[in-house]
């Protein structure tokens, strides 16, 4: 009871801010009968957090697919950015929810658009072990040898953080392991320097 009047008086009563702030809340915690009465009272769908992500970034970002939908129904911008420029399908490819990461790309989301340090979504799937996620953003079109700012691939993403069946997946679909990032490193090399035996022997060189 509490908090319903807290949210009364967000929408009737405070500034933007405070509305913007309860508007943050229900979409982290996955509320979406208060995101509605919030956004149809007034709160901005466009609204910006401290790292200028939207109501919809946070949505993909924690897997809230009903409120993805919700807001994308009232006109949610599918293109925004970030501070960092990610948008909303890095958020889906780290989350790694394969089905709302696919609602995203049959609405006109870009499968393979790089943030300010050059990392593309599947950079993001592979280190994060999303391997799901990888292949369909491969599918639609992501570039697997694209590098990021230090020039590191997803494959280098991959072995950086051990995930092994991202490393498979990314070598099955013909993700190239010789190719050097700005050190000089290849993700073996990477993945040798973290000591993990089981990727070095996965990254070794095909014949």
């Amino acid at each position: 009871m509490h908090k319903l009047l807290l949210l009364l008086l967000a929408i009737c009563h405070s500034p933007a801010w405070a509305q913007t702030k309860a508007l943050f809340d229900a979409v982290e915690e996955g509320n979406l009968v208060d995101v509605r009465r919030l956004i149809d009272s007034g709160a901005s769908l466009e609204a910006r957090n401290d790292d200028a992500e939207t109501p919809l970034y946070v949505a993909v970002e924690k897997g809230r697919s009903g409120i993805v939908r919700f807001l994308l129904g009232k006109g949610a911008d599918l293109k925004m950015r970030t501070a960092g420029g990610e948008t909303v399908v890095h958020a889906a490819a780290v989350h790694g929810d394969a089905a709302l990461l696919l609602s995203l790309l049959d609405r006109g989301a870009e499968a393979d658009s790089a943030n300010r340090a050059g990392e593309r979504p599947l950079f993001w799937a592979a280190g994060a072990g999303k391997a799901r996620a990888a292949k369909l953003l491969i599918d639609r079109g992501a570039q697997i040898n694209a590098t990021e700012g230090h020039g590191n691939t997803a494959l280098h993403a991959a072995a950086d953080t051990g995930e092994e069946t991202s490393a498979w997946l990314l070598l099955d679909m013909g993700a190239n392991p010789g190719l050097r990032n700005v050190a000089g490193e290849t993700a073996q090399d990477l993945a040798r320097r973290r000591g993990n035996s089981d990727m070095v022997k996965l990254l070794e060189p095909r014949r």
